[in-house]
């Protein structure tokens, strides 16, 4: 994979944030393959399109590409707020790609895609809306809060200035492709189990203990479910399945 970008393709564009969007555009449309399936390319979406910027030829699979000069933040500024939130809540998130670059050699540093479904409402920020002399008076945005993304939801493409294969990116998307097809309440249970997990690393723990730290935290999180335990052992069953955890009998699971 070329990382290098091509700055001709802003020619005619004097605002630096469209020469930077146009550049990026043109670079993930030429360069980029899907990662849910074994397509070569990516199709751009009509400019009028809300949300998705890119989309499969061939599976169908949607993509919002966000580019950022230097490394990646902990949030990231994505479009109007509420189109976002509908989709998450509905399970129709497009995947995200975060790239970031070199502005100085025009070069990709970083390329981090996350499926869409884990993009959940969790993970979606509302901005404060616009002044009212804005030229998009009371307009709302928002930010996608990348500290609450699980590292099993963020797949590199490219790391450190180095592009991975893409047979080694489309066995890590695999690993959680069943969510596509989940209800959003489901999507949104294995998403947070798998993030309590993650925060306690690779080590031992009990059911027990699982529930004293985060039990209260889920049930905040789904109020409407009145079977918080349960749910808990169901979810992480199926992260059992998914090989994060390794149940040891009695309670006692290993995160991996």
């Amino acid at each position: 994979m070329d990382l290098g970008l091509e700055v001709c393709w802003a020619a005619g564009y004097r605002s630096p944030s469209q020469r930077a969007r146009r550049i990026t555009e043109a670079w993930f449309g030429r360069r980029m393959y899907c990662a849910a399936c074994p397509s070569p390319r990516l199709a751009p979406t009509p400019g009028s399109t809300k949300v998705v910027d890119f989309i499969c030829p061939q599976c169908g699979a949607e993509y919002q590409l966000k580019a950022n000069k230097g490394a990646m933040g902990r949030r990231l500024r994505d479009a109007a707020y509420c189109p976002m939130m509908e989709r998450a809540q509905a399970n129709l998130s497009p995947h995200f790609a975060f790239l970031a670059y070199d502005a100085q050699a025009w070069r990709v540093q970083a390329l981090l895609l996350v499926p869409g479904h884990f993009i959940t409402p969790d993970v979606i920020q509302q901005c404060k809306p616009l002044s009212a002399a804005a030229r998009r008076a009371e307009w709302v945005g928002c930010f996608i809060l990348t500290d609450n993304i699980p590292a099993d939801g963020r797949v590199a493409v490219v790391e450190a200035g180095l592009a991975l294969p893409p047979d080694t990116v489309r066995l890590q998307w695999r690993r959680f492709a069943h969510l596509v097809h989940a209800s959003a309440d489901e999507r949104g249970w294995t998403v947070d189990v798998l993030r309590c997990v993650r925060a306690l690393g690779p080590e031992l723990f009990t059911l027990r203990e699982f529930y004293r730290r985060f039990e209260e935290q889920l049930a905040a999180q789904h109020p409407d479910n009145r079977n918080v335990r349960p749910t808990i052992r169901q979810q992480l069953q199926v992260l059992r399945d998914r090989g994060v955890v390794r149940f040891l009998g009695r309670g006692r699971y290993l995160a991996e």
